[in-house]
């Protein structure tokens, strides 16, 4: 197995990032490496039945965003055709839209198993996120993980944002098949995330007294409501403000704890909301989605300077110098760590170096074509992962 070259000619990019926010790597590493290779990002697909008008190619093409056309698949008898319809023509038209030479083809999700080693594709890459087979809440989704099994057992790299996902997926690869991982944490875009810049106060936080903490990021059961609710109790001085979208029964548990929820802004704004906030929370419940995760607003709040607070998450407790943990449920400790926060303040200079060296999206970049290349001479899993990480150590990437 390994990657084909391709020759002389160049390859180019196929990510399906159904979805994705601006912030997430499904997202942030094809629009970054656009700005150096032919790229096409793959978005929702548009419904035969929903969307009918949809079906001309250029009503489905948005810059490098492109929607495919997508025949319903459940129905009785006529669903398997209807299943290779869709393959065969998002197929013709990714050969369309893409410029000769290797296909290297990213997938983001366990339903697109079936399409894995049928588009053309001279390299296969799974980019997993988070653990597509649970809920928020830790619940395992039904067929979910059968799906991301087969499609463990088609793909030439498994890119994970953590070290807990590597070893949750290395353990649904299919028996006999060679497990080819590499760890490439989330990251934040250091064009915006600059400790530097001054930020004007967002009008959403102009009525909320300080001291201020920030929870960014989808509101959610993901979140430790026991621990944060508790918290609010024994410091009602210290106001939560709630930032993102959010589920509807949430909202309301936000308001009853006395904190504030905001809605979700653009991305390029999310800097000033950090700057003008005391600390950052990642209050996460610890269950089989959270532990797999790697929170990227963590990453955003260590960029900008801001103290941080988190429960254990796996991923966090690699930077104990940035991040101060919390017991989860447990209020004391929360409060405890909130006071110690405030009292301490925003670091004078900006955050070591290594964190916008090693999370900004140029570096998450580096890191991932790093372990694409390796795979050329096929070399064994650690060896592609111990060559990518030896390379920051070099300052090479």
């Amino acid at each position: 197995m390994g990657c084909d070259a391709g020759g002389a000619l160049g390859r180019h990019w196929v990510f399906f990032a159904v979805d994705a926010k601006l912030s997430s790597l499904r997202k942030a590493l094809p629009l970054r490496l656009a700005e150096s290779e032919p790229v096409v990002v793959v978005e929702r697909a548009v419904s035969a039945v929903r969307q009918p008008r949809r079906w001309p190619m250029h009503a489905r093409v948005h810059g490098l965003e492109y929607r495919p056309f997508h025949w319903p698949e459940r129905m009785p008898v006529l669903g398997g055709l209807s299943r290779e319809l869709n393959v065969r023509r998002l197929r013709r038209e990714l050969d369309r839209l893409c410029p000769p030479g290797p296909r290297y083809v990213c997938y983001d999700s366990p339903g697109q198993a079936a399409l894995a080693g049928r588009l053309h594709e001279a390299c296969t890459i799974y980019l997993a996120i988070d653990d597509r087979t649970k809920t928020v809440t830790g619940t395992p989704i039904p067929g979910e993980e059968a799906a991301e099994r087969e499609l463990l057992g088609r793909v030439d790299l498994v890119v994970c944002v953590s070290e807990h996902l590597a070893q949750v997926l290395r353990s649904r690869m299919p028996a006999g098949e060679p497990s080819r991982f590499v760890v490439v944490e989330n990251g934040f875009d250091e064009r915006l995330f600059d400790p530097s810049r001054k930020h004007v106060e967002p009008d959403g936080l102009r009525n909320v007294p300080r001291p201020r903490g920030l929870v960014a990021g989808h509101v959610s059961e993901r979140i430790d409501w026991e621990g944060v609710a508790a918290c609010r109790r024994r410091l009602p001085e210290v106001h939560w403000v709630f930032l993102g979208p959010a589920d509807p029964e949430v909202i309301d548990r936000v308001g009853r704890m006395g904190a504030h929820f905001r809605p979700p802004v653009p991305l390029a704004e999310v800097p000033a909301w950090i700057a003008h906030c005391d600390f950052g929370a990642v209050p996460y419940r610890l269950n089989a989605f959270t532990q797999a995760s790697c929170p990227l607003k963590a990453l955003e709040f260590m960029a900008m300077g801001a103290p941080v607070l988190a429960t254990p998450v796996p991923s966090l407790l690699r930077s104990p110098g940035a991040v101060t943990f919390v017991r989860p449920g447990d209020g004391s400790s929360y409060a405890s760590v909130v006071e110690s926060l405030i009292a301490a303040g925003r670091a004078p200079s900006p955050p070591d170096a290594a964190i916008g060296r090693d999370y900004s999206y140029a570096g998450r970049l580096r890191l991932f074509l790093r372990a694409v290349d390796g795979l050329r001479a096929a070399p064994g899993p650690d060896a592609i992962q111990a060559a990518a990480e030896a390379s920051f150590e070099r300052g090479i990437i």
